[in-house]
């Protein structure tokens, strides 16, 4: 089966595969080669690929849509990061986490300042 892993901005993964397993809004299922053609939505969760050579690929994915369509599987999603291991995908979604709640804070700071400026101006009007 031929697997496409869309983002909103770019195709990040298109490969023959033997197996998928995702996280469904209704719980975990998996999709074979010779599954019906179908349309699933997705959850928040991890994404398991099986490839031809046994080999497992994972995606930690935000939620999104699954279409089967005769041998073609395509996935999207609004965010994907890949990992080799479970492991791996802990450390790197920790990471992505931690990067945005840096930058979260930082808007944060800036929209005080913004706000504390215009108070400031309409003081400034007032007198």
């Amino acid at each position: 089966m031929q697997i496409k892993l869309i983002i909103p901005y770019k195709t990040i993964l298109e490969k023959q595969v033997a197996k998928i397993t995702a996280p469904g809004s209704n719980g975990d299922f998996q999709i074979l080669p010779k599954h019906i053609d179908a349309t699933w939505t997705l959850r928040t969760g991890i994404l398991t690929i099986n490839t031809h050579e046994d080999e497992d690929i994972y995606f930690a994915i935000s939620q999104g849509v699954v279409v089967k369509e005769g041998d073609k599987v395509f996935i999207s999603t609004f965010q994907a990061i890949a990992g080799k291991s479970l492991e791996e995908i802990s450390n790197m979604v920790e990471e992505s986490l931690r990067i945005l709640d840096e930058q979260q804070k930082k808007a944060r700071e800036v929209l005080i300042r913004l706000e504390t400026d215009t108070i400031k101006r309409f003081i400034e009007l007032d007198t």
